[in-house]
This record gives structure tokens, C-alpha cells and sequence, in this order.
């Protein structure tokens, strides 16, 4: 019997085993790779901006703005590098179509309206002393139904801006002596600082002027209001004295060159001061201290609005400003 050699014996064995390992299948690479699971980082929340609350008047709730505009800045102080020292921007008109400025003792809301986008501006107030001189409000509603229709009329350096009644609770109550007065029975034409006396007069009567200069919510809210708006001129309606008479306060500060120009327009007489009785710590005569150009226009009755020549007058104002 003839003896293999183990080589030839062996080899059959490692044939049997290739093909085996052959027949194998392929490890599945996909589900052997390492799955990674990525967490995503949250973005960087928003930085919390502050608010800036306006510096209250005499405790004057701060102004209610119902657009969204941006006030600019009114006098603001920078220092220039290029200039080498401190410089004054000018200040620049804020674009609010309508505002509440405040609220009245009885909680009824005073409103602005503003028509043109200029720097230059001039206030038309009504209504301060509410329905005793319910035309003035009616007045300013006519003012604002022209220059919806005719925003042209007001030159592209300017803006206007009326404000119908500042003494809402005053107008509620009508043509009354209750109605001149706001909820607080003050006369709101003796509240401001400017000769203000806490015995104040109207015709032949003692009133009112509040428990101190600017001791009421609708003072204070216009009061707030002019400062951060800053305008050139401010016209107060009344009735009925027939003429124009102009703020002073420690000087003039040009309201007595805004009143000839208003009332040669309208025409109104302007040239006497008012003397019927004295007067003290009135809206225009405040403003004037405060350097807008300011006048009192008494209309020549108690029930008409006097549109024409009133519309002639505010256009010679807006005019005279837009030529400076």
C-alpha cells in the first residue's frame, strides 16, 4: 500500500475550507457604519433693548404714541472727532399722522394730527376752554378735513399740526361757563408757567388756575408733547374777541412777527394787546418762553369758525417759515 504524502492528503481539506469561506456573505457596511446624531445648536437669543421712558413734567404720564414712529432726537449732544469738540443736532421733524398726547382728568384722550414731513412746524390748538368755545373745535375739524384734501398746501420744508380740543371733558358739557372749565373746574388758558397766579380771572369772575403751574393731566400732556416736537409756531384759538394777540414771556421770541403776519393775512387786528381783563399763565404766553413764536387768535363770534380768513392766516405762517 503506497503512503500519501500529508501535502496530498491536506490538500483536499484546504480546497473544502476556501470554498466555504467563499460562500460567506458580505458584511453589511451600512449597518456596521457608526451613526452620528447631530444636535443642533439653538441661534443666540435677541439682546433685550432698552425702552427710554420721556422725563415726566411735573409728574406727567409719559406720552402715548398711537403710530410707530421714532422720535428723533431734539437738541442732542454729541462729540465730533472730526470736529475736534461738542456739536448741537439740529432737531428734525417726527412723522406721527396721529398721537394721543395724553389723557383728561375724565379720561378721555387728546389727539394730534400731523400733515407734511418738514422740520419747520406749526401747532393749531382748539378747545382749551372745551364747549364754552365749541367753534374753535369746530374750527380745527375743518383745518383737517382741507388739508386732507389739499396736503399741497403745506410747502414740503414744513408740517402742521392740529389738535382739535385739549379740553375734551370741557367740550362733553357744552356751551356752558361748567363747559369752559376741565373736570377739575380749572381754566386750563391760566395753568401754565409762565405769570401764573393761583387767582386767576375770567370777564368778572375769580377762577380757578389749578393748585400749582401745570398741575393738570391735559397741561401736562401738550406740555410734553411741544418739547419733544419742538415746533416754530403755535396759534391757540379762541372766541370771541375778534383779533390776535401774542405770547410773551420775559421778551418776545418772535411771536410778535408771527402775529403781524398771521393777522394781515386773516385779517385780524393784532397790533393791541388784549385788555379786558388781566390774564395770566396762558398756553401762548408759555410757549413764547419756551421759543416758539406763539399768539392767542380770538375768533369774532361764539358760533362761527371764520374758515377762510383762519385758512389764509395759518398759510401765511406755514409760507413765512418755509422762506426762512
Amino acid at each position: 500500500m503506497v503512503r500519501l504524502s500529508a501535502a496530498v492528503w491536506l490538500a483536499p481539506i484546504l480546497l473544502i475550507g476556501l470554498l466555504l469561506t467563499a460562500c460567506q456573505p458580505a458584511p453589511d457596511q451600512a449597518s456596521a457604519a457608526q451613526i452620528v446624531t447631530l444636535t443642533p445648536t439653538p441661534a443666540p437669543a435677541m439682546p433685550i433693548l432698552p425702552t427710554h421712558t420721556p422725563r415726566p413734567i411735573n409728574g406727567a404720564a409719559p406720552t402715548i404714541a398711537t403710530s410707530t414712529a421714532i422720535p428723533s432726537p431734539v437738541g442732542e449732544r454729541v462729540t465730533s472727532a472730526a470736529s475736534g469738540g461738542e456739536a448741537v443736532i439740529t432737531p428734525t421733524a417726527t412723522i406721527e399722522p396721529m398721537i394721543t398726547l395724553g389723557f383728561s382728568v375724565e379720561n378721555r384722550p387728546i389727539t394730534a394730527y400731523r400733515f407734511g414731513s418738514g422740520d419747520r412746524i406749526v401747532v393749531l390748538v382748539g378747545g382749551i376752554h372745551g364747549g364754552w368755545e365749541a367753534n374753535t373745535v369746530t374750527l380745527m375739524d375743518e383745518f383737517r378735513a382741507h388739508f386732507t384734501a389739499h396736503p399741497a398746501d403745506i410747502p414740503a420744508v414744513t408740517s402742521l399740526v392740529i389738535i382739535p380740543a385739549l379740553n375734551p371733558d370741557g367740550v362733553t358739557r357744552g356751551r356752558t361757563a361748567e363747559g369752559r372749565f376741565n373736570a377739575n373746574r380749572v381754566d386750563l388758558n391760566r395753568n401754565w408757567d409762565c405769570d401764573w397766579s393761583p387767582q386767576a380771572q375770567w370777564r368778572d369772575q375769580i377762577v380757578s388756575a389749578g393748585s400749582a403751574p401745570m398741575s393738570e393731566p391735559e397741561t401736562r400732556a401738550l406740555a410734553a408733547y411741544l418739547h419733544r416736537l419742538r415746533p416754530a409756531a403755535l396759534l391757540s384759538f379762541h372766541s370771541a374777541a375778534n383779533g390776535v394777540y401774542r405770547g410773551t414771556c420775559d421778551g418776545d421770541h418772535g411771536s410778535a412777527l408771527m402775529t403781524q403776519i398771521f393777522g394781515q393775512a386773516a385779517p385780524y387786528p393784532y397790533q393791541s394787546s388784549f385788555t379786558a381783563y388781566p390774564v395770566t399763565g396762558t398756553l401762548a404766553d408759555w410757549a413764547d418762553g419756551e421759543g416758539i413764536a406763539a399768539a392767542d387768535v380770538e375768533l369774532t363770534d361764539s358760533t362761527n369758525t371764520d374758515f377762510a380768513r383762519n385758512l389764509r392766516g395759518v398759510l401765511a405762517v406755514l409760507n413765512w417759515l418755509a422762506g426762512r
